[in-house]
């Protein structure tokens, strides 16, 4: 009874085998004539008659077997050449990034992952991975690990570049978003949950579920990121995965891993990716520059136009927003722009929707004059106005945490800074390592630095602290002084 309870089983495996393997080779084949089709920019096509030939009637000049093992051998060599470029990063955090009720700070690591994009070590990866981090860790696919440098990050757009000194490293290709749409295959690699930790990148494969597809309800929104236009992807990915690329057939770099929804920890299958685009090239090339990006700023919150709203506006042109609000004070205001307005245009470009306002708004050059055209009414305005430097949404006065010989310094709280008396940049000592510079010249956790050397304590001075090399003498709230010996 058992053995034929298995031999049950193993048919049962089999056809299941059998039915994946034809499932994978229409997908194949799909995928195949696809590529050979126009798309538009939602990634979306017309079927040709060469896609109704072949799917009419089944095609009897294809081994089925043989395209699978071509397949197999495609996704072999591709996974072996991009897993090169692919990185597992661990971050040690900064304590603050806890919150302040947390009942002892102290840091702690986070897993994420990365891709490498030039061969002297520029690895482009999410700015959420590295938000918070007082030390980087990057270990290739060797096994090599490494001691990663931040050249700059983007809190808006999700993305960061950092640096190590690596050698003989083989960089992956950015693609672009719009050679791919739904259907095509996609593969996610990284180092979910920290497995690939030791330099071997997880992998796995799914479809183009959609493209520029917002994230669901108001992810991001809190910390004022830009989630409008991702790639959805089936391909499963997990914490850890974020930073890692989604590449496509040809081994190309469409999009940064970012965000899966889940539910109660269990993946809903719905992944999502920052796409490589004219938007994000823009950000990556500034962060390789080191610079921040600055974006345009109109100082209005707008919606996507409804069909009822639209015909009651009796709007000509296709596209236009509705404004939602006009902030006090905001570029909106010099023209007496007003809630329940249309804008039509932004410097002669239609606006079709929210996104393409924030998108092109946010793209302009802070202090560039630009025309507005706008409903009120039946009446139609054009106006100028010069756009603002988008505000930094919750930006601290200083650094939240500096790493200091074998310390962390964290800034304090204003209110118990007012009830203290002390210094508006003085620093508390969150965390002491007992083997350390910090921790033999007697620095204890609680201790409050006020002074450097004799001198009150600047954010430029406390900025300064984590790069100096000699032996500082530290100032405490409670009149005390430490000396800190140099490295």
């Amino acid at each position: 009874m058992q053995f034929s309870s298995t031999i049950a089983l193993v048919r049962r495996r089999r056809s299941f085998r059998i039915l994946a393997l034809v499932a994978l080779v229409l997908t194949v084949d799909a995928v195949y004539i696809a590529a050979h089709e126009p798309m538009d920019l939602r990634g979306d096509s017309s079927p040709s008659d060469a896609w109704r030939a072949t799917f009419a009637a089944p095609s009897a000049r294809l081994d089925p077997f043989a395209v699978a093992e071509s397949l197999q051998t495609v996704v072999d060599q591709l996974v072996q050449r991009v897993g090169r470029a692919v990185v597992a990063i661990e971050t040690d955090r900064s304590p603050g990034s806890l919150g302040r009720d947390a009942a002892e700070p102290r840091a702690w690591t986070a897993t994420g992952s990365g891709v490498i994009i030039r061969p002297d070590g520029i690895i482009l990866t999410s700015q959420h991975v590295l938000e918070d981090a007082l030390a980087v860790h990057v270990t290739l696919r060797n096994g090599r690990r490494y001691r990663g440098r931040i050249v700059a990050s983007d809190a808006r757009a999700d993305l960061a570049v950092l640096q190590i000194a690596g050698e003989d490293l083989e960089p992956a290709e950015l693609g672009d978003v719009r050679t791919i749409r739904r259907g095509h295959l996609v593969f996610a690699l990284g180092n979910p949950l920290g497995l690939a930790a030791d330099g071997q990148a997880a992998v796995s494969m799914g479809l183009v579920s959609a493209i520029g597809r917002p994230l669901p309800g108001s992810t991001g929104a809190d910390e004022d990121r830009y989630y409008g236009d991702m790639i959805q992807t089936s391909a499963a990915i997990h914490p850890g995965h974020s930073g890692g690329p989604l590449i496509d057939l040809h081994g190309r770099v469409i999009g940064v891993l970012t965000a899966v929804s889940t539910t109660a920890g269990g993946s809903e299958g719905l992944a999502f990716a920052v796409p490589i685009s004219a938007r994000t090239r823009l950000v990556i090339d500034r962060l390789l520059e080191g610079r921040p990006m600055e974006y345009g700023y109109l100082g209005v919150e707008v919606s996507t136009l409804t069909q009822a709203q639209r015909r009651t506006a009796a709007l000509s042109a296709v596209g236009g927003v509705l404004v939602d609000s006009v902030t006090p004070g905001g570029p909106a205001r010099q023209i007496d722009l007003q809630r329940g307005d249309i804008i039509v245009t932004v410097d002669d470009q239609p606006i079709a929707s929210a996104d393409e306002f924030i998108q092109i708004v946010g793209s302009i050059e802070p202090g560039a004059v630009v025309d507005i055209a706008y409903q009120r009414g039946a009446e139609h305005f054009t106006s100028t106005l010069a756009v603002a430097r988008r505000p930094q949404s919750g930006a601290d006065e200083g650094p939240r945490s500096i790493a200091f010989r074998g310390a962390v310094l964290g800034q304090v709280d204003a209110a118990l800074r007012q009830r203290a008396n002390l210094p508006e940049h003085a620093l508390v000592v969150m965390m002491v390592g007992g083997d350390s510079p910090a921790g033999r010249a007697g620095l204890m956790p609680g201790d409050v630095v006020v002074r450097i050397d004799g001198d009150l304590l600047t954010a430029e001075s406390g900025l300064k602290l984590a790069e100096r090399s000699d032996d500082c003498l530290l100032g405490l709230a409670n009149g005390g002084s430490l000396i800190v010996r140099g490295r």
